[in-house]
């Protein structure tokens, strides 16, 4: 009779134990693919199995743009060769990580300089009389320095840098410079400059 006791008791425990490895699966916050290249520019979307509205999302270092859909975008340009970024998924009690290495797109892109590029750039588009230097500023706005400079601008985020953002927008009234728009690769030196880190080189 004990037999059949202790061969119940040992079933039972057996299947508990099996209930509590599905329900510990089931509740793994996972990530698919937990490990990628991408090329400077391109894109990648992500699978999350058992997310939560209480899952939040960090990338580290902050470069590149995480968007709706899973959707992570590297910079269109970096300073280093293979760079890597790790996403990393959290909520309360769980966490997943995915690694990203961004690759260059091409093994002569340049890193931009602020003093040789950029400042001269604002030289000849923004720093003179009545606009954003020069003893001039323009909606408190000065372009004169590499301080000044940077308090438009978000490192490795020119979306969330307004010194690049203006110079997109449609309304001319808005767009700077207001003589006219930028040549794409003037705004491209800007894009570039911010995604590398906004260098004061």
């Amino acid at each position: 009779m004990n037999k059949i006791i202790n061969s119940c008791i040992a079933f039972l425990l057996m299947l508990t134990a099996c209930k509590n490895t599905v329900d510990d699966a089931s509740n793994i916050l996972l990530i698919n693919p937990k490990q990628t290249y991408l090329i400077a520019g391109d894109s990648i979307q992500f699978t999350i199995t058992n997310a939560t509205i209480n899952t939040v999302i960090n990338l580290q270092p902050n470069i590149g743009d995480y968007k709706s859909g899973n959707w992570y975008v590297a910079p269109s340009s970096i300073v280093v060769d293979s760079t890597p970024i790790n996403i990393v998924f959290k909520d309360d009690v769980r966490q997943a990580t995915a690694m990203i290495t961004i690759l260059k797109s091409d093994v002569n892109d340049t890193i931009i300089s602020f003093n040789k590029t950029i400042l001269p750039l604002m030289v000849a588009n923004c720093n003179f009389q009545f606009c954003h230097g020069n003893g001039s500023r323009a909606g408190k706005v000065e372009l004169s320095t590499y301080d000044s400079v940077m308090k438009l601008v978000t490192a490795f985020k020119p979306n969330s840098s307004v010194l690049y953002t203006s110079l997109l927008k449609t309304d001319p009234l808005r767009r700077m410079p207001p003589a006219g728009p930028l040549h794409a690769y003037k705004i491209n030196y800007i894009k570039k400059w911010i995604e590398q880190g906004t260098l004061n080189n």
